[in-house]
């Protein structure tokens, strides 16, 4: 009887495990969080913001060891100055990469040279991305502003005076929970076939 205990304890227990949500959060843009901008130079965001981005390619890049085998989902939480200007109308695209594989992207519109701090937030789904622990988390500027138009610039801090952060999560998939699914049932119907003996 204890030995079935064990195992049924042991089966409610991997049911949890497979239904845990491992999220970790980090902060991103950071301190330690590198930038390149084709017409300002690359280094470390110590100051609290990039430098100017405005064109194709400028980039905020940083590296994670979450411990995470792999990872299906991020939410954002990012802080950006919009200082676009000039051409009513137009947005411009920020691509995100995890480990060099695309997963969003998020625009960013003209606001008449604004300068206002926003805020981009927001979950987005994926396939899992196996990177064994280790995450390369980038934002890409997919395509140049006309000359005066303006720029942005990413900060470490968003609108509200929080932290620029990033939510890492590693849900299992819908078909990992039905075979796991099955595989239980299978174990719950050995068990009372050792009761019924």
């Amino acid at each position: 009887m204890k030995k079935v205990f064990l195992l049924l304890t042991l089966c409610i227990l991997t049911v949890g495990v497979a239904f845990a949500d491992t999220g970790i959060t980090v902060n991103f843009p950071s301190v330690n969080t590198f930038y390149c901008s084709a017409t300002n130079g690359c280094d470390f965001m110590t100051g609290g913001t990039s430098a100017p981005m405005w064109t194709t390619g400028d980039f905020v890049t940083e590296t994670f060891f979450t411990g995470q085998p792999f990872v299906n989902d991020i939410t954002a939480n990012w802080g950006v100055f919009d200082k676009y200007g000039g051409s009513p109308g137009t947005f411009y695209e920020n691509d995100v990469y995890i480990n060099g594989v695309w997963v969003a992207y998020f625009l960013l519109g003209d606001c008449n040279y604004c300068s206002t701090l926003l805020t981009v937030n927001g979950t987005v789904y994926f396939p899992a991305i196996w990177g064994n622990g280790t995450y390369d988390l980038s934002i890409v500027l997919a395509q140049t502003a006309a000359p005066g138009a303006g720029s942005e610039w990413f900060s470490t801090t968003t609108s509200n005076g929080g932290a620029s952060t990033a939510l890492f999560s590693s849900t299992p998939e819908p078909s990992s929970l039905v075979l796991l699914g099955s595989g239980v049932l299978g174990l719950a119907g050995v068990i009372r076939r050792k009761l019924m003996l």
